[in-house]
């Protein structure tokens, strides 16, 4: 009966011998609310199986399981650092026969509660606007957004910034942009949502107020009485300065007076004309110029 047995274990153990397999599996927390974030340390361990061989290789990759649970620890406000164990679980048909290790056998956990704050929307411009023209006031819908995140990664959150491009002179231009959170150095913030995160914005080009001098031309009607002639004519001053749209005044390059009659005049007088203002500008100074007519009699 000895000699039997011993024959039989033999047999048996070259036909299905002992055998070791060991498996990378990722590790999951579980028991997370959705008021926190788990993060591991370590994202996989080694699992190593070990019984006959018929077992052993029964096993699939995808047949194992393991996690941490964090329902075991006590949770802080904000942020909670320990080490949990590994828990494993196997199909149950071979799980009581194979010898399961894991290594390694705890992992460090780090749970942060997820926080949220509302921040107002800024804006920057990618370029400068066209001549003439200045940015209008942005237009935002919504004007607030939400940023949500560990309480680390919210602390670091100052800014919520949307870029424009005005590239339209005098045109409305209406779209959605993304928007990105940043910290106090302009850098993004990474571990964090925005919500919405695409902000509505609206921006209109405004022209601004320009300058031009131009030169002041008199209008005259009539002739000096005969046999006197004009000679030449002065206007003081001789340039007026005109304000308004740049659009306005790049038309402008010469502001008449009103018009005056010289007829019958016999010798070199002197007029005070009112500037024809072109309309949509304005002068700066008087309104009126002196014109110095020079009549000869020669």
């Amino acid at each position: 009966i000895m000699v039997s047995l011993i024959l039989w274990v033999h047999v048996n153990s070259e036909r299905n011998p002992q055998s070791t397999r060991t498996f990378a599996v990722p590790v999951k927390p579980v028991g997370v609310s959705a008021s926190h974030i788990a993060e591991l340390d370590t994202p996989r361990v080694s699992i190593t199986v070990a019984g006959l061989k018929t077992s052993v290789d029964a096993i699939a990759k995808e047949d194992i399981e393991a996690w941490v649970d964090v329902r075991k620890l006590r949770l802080t406000s904000d942020v909670t650092e320990a080490e949990l164990k590994v828990e494993k679980r196997l199909p149950r048909a071979v799980a009581g026969n194979l010898d399961v290790s894991v290594s390694p056998a705890k992992v460090n956990v780090r749970v942060e509660a997820v926080r949220e704050k509302r921040l107002p929307v800024e804006v920057a411009f990618t370029s400068d606007p066209p001549a003439g023209y200045s940015y209008g006031t942005p237009v935002l819908t919504p004007g607030y957004v939400a940023v949500r995140g560990t309480a680390t990664a919210l602390s670091k959150v100052k800014h919520v910034l949307l870029t424009l491009e005005g590239d339209t002179a005098g045109s409305a231009t209406e779209d959605y942009y993304q928007v990105f959170p940043l910290n106090a150095t302009g850098d993004p913030v990474a571990g964090v949502t925005v919500r919405p995160d695409k902000v509505k914005a609206r921006l209109e080009m405004v022209e601004v107020p320009a300058a031009k001098t131009v030169i002041v031309s008199p209008v005259l009607t009539g002739l000096p009485k005969f046999p006197a002639r004009v000679t030449k004519y002065t206007v003081t001053p001789s340039y007026v300065t005109l304000r308004g749209k740049s659009s306005r005044l790049e038309g402008i390059s010469v502001v008449s007076t009103d018009t005056i009659d010289i007829s019958g005049v016999e010798a070199t007088t002197t007029y005070d004309a009112a500037l024809r203002i072109p309309s949509g500008v304005r002068a700066s100074g008087p309104r009126t110029v002196k014109v110095t007519v020079n009549i000869s009699s020669e």
